[in-house]
């Protein structure tokens, strides 16, 4: 079936001036507009393409766009020196580019790169991250940096470092561009600093590079699967008339780390938690799902929901990449948003629609 070309909008188009863009800012460098398909089998059948998670080592914190046909995946995968890039055709074989970004002597941050987001706006690439760097004689901190690049593999060399400074620690930048080419960057209030992790949202000029008026409040740990400390990782977009706020709860290194989302008729809020949370959580082969993206198959027919699990079924620090497929339906009497995502698997999954034929003895690529 023909995708909806009305379901799913985030974004605006960048330098495409006479063909429909099927993806979006955070997808690629378009509007995007997608139905999605409900009937994906659990296991692929005998005699198909598939894939089997994880499709990328060391990946924590994994950001998925789409350019030109090729996806770029970003994440925390050199935490001490910047961001390693990663493309492919079809989200399932990736190929190590290097560095995007890449500390110098004379940058702001100096550790600690964590959670990036990359959109295009007016023929740009602008990479969001936060990383640790001095705020005051004797003291760092982490903050919210701001680069640019000409391209989606970099190097991107910072605007602004730091972006937003509110006086405690930011971390989890995310940037939605809305239908009217207004920008808002969302970003969590770091527990180290605050106590515990909440998410806010902050205008952005037009450039990108200053924030407009006053951090409003999103989101904050609240609901029993949460726990009482975490509510991390934003990822929000639109879809149809309803925002939507994707987020991660407790710490990222806990197994019972989980993913869920909040709905919204305007980007800055209110934001109100789905009952169905979580949407995504651990199983007895699959450990610590979350911080995710989401992002169209090659063709278009399909969403799929890129995220982190932890290698070890205990829990800790080393995260690999996994995509499962999603679907979003709204109930026609109550206007309530569900999202299922057809995961966490550890299966054969059938390849992403429309994914170009790929060598499948090509090995699975490494952050180094």
């Amino acid at each position: 079936m023909r995708p909806n070309l009305s379901a799913l909008k985030v974004g605006r188009c960048c330098g495409v001036a006479t063909s429909i863009v099927t993806m979006i800012c955070w997808m690629t460098v378009g509007t995007a507009t997608h139905s999605l398909r409900a009937d994906t089998p659990a296991t692929a059948p005998a005699g198909i393409a598939t894939y089997t998670n994880p499709v990328l080592e060391n990946l924590p914190d994994p950001f998925v766009i789409r350019h030109e046909g090729m996806y770029y995946a970003y994440g925390t995968n050199a935490p001490g020196e910047g961001y390693r890039v990663f493309s492919s055709p079809d989200l399932v074989h990736w190929t190590d580019r290097g560095f995007a970004f890449h500390k110098t002597e004379s940058s702001w941050g100096r550790q600690h790169f964590w959670a990036p987001c990359v959109v295009a706006r007016n023929g740009k690439f602008y990479l969001f991250y936060s990383s640790h760097g001095p705020v005051a004689p004797g003291r760092s901190s982490h903050r919210i940096c701001v680069a640019q690049a000409d391209s989606p593999l970099g190097p991107f060399v910072d605007l602004k470092a730091p972006l937003l400074d509110v006086g405690k620690a930011v971390i989890d930048a995310h940037v939605l561009i809305d239908d009217d080419n207004k920008a808002y960057l969302y970003y969590a209030l770091d527990i180290s600093e605050n106590g515990v992790s909440e998410l806010y949202v902050v205008p952005l000029s037009d450039d990108l590079m200053h924030v407009v008026g006053s951090p409003i409040f999103c989101t904050r740990p609240d609901a029993e699967w949460e726990g009482k400390e975490w509510n991390e990782g934003p990822f929000v977009f639109k879809w149809q008339d309803t925002y939507i706020m994707m987020y991660s709860a407790r710490g990222f290194f806990d197994p019972l780390y989980a993913l869920g989302f909040a709905t919204a008729d305007k980007p800055t809020g209110p934001w109100k938690k789905s009952p169905q949370n979580p949407i995504l959580r651990k199983t007895d082969r699959v450990s610590g799902p979350g911080h995710n993206s989401v992002i169209a198959s090659p063709d278009g027919k399909e969403l799929f929901c890129a995220y982190h699990i932890h290698r070890k079924l205990e829990g800790g620090h080393e995260r690999d990449l996994a995509i499962d497929r999603m679907t979003i339906t709204k109930d026609p009497a109550t206007g309530e948003v569900s999202i299922k995502i057809l995961g966490p698997t550890r299966d054969p999954q059938p390849m992403p629609s429309g994914a170009p034929v790929v060598d499948e003895t090509r090995p699975l690529k490494k952050a180094a």
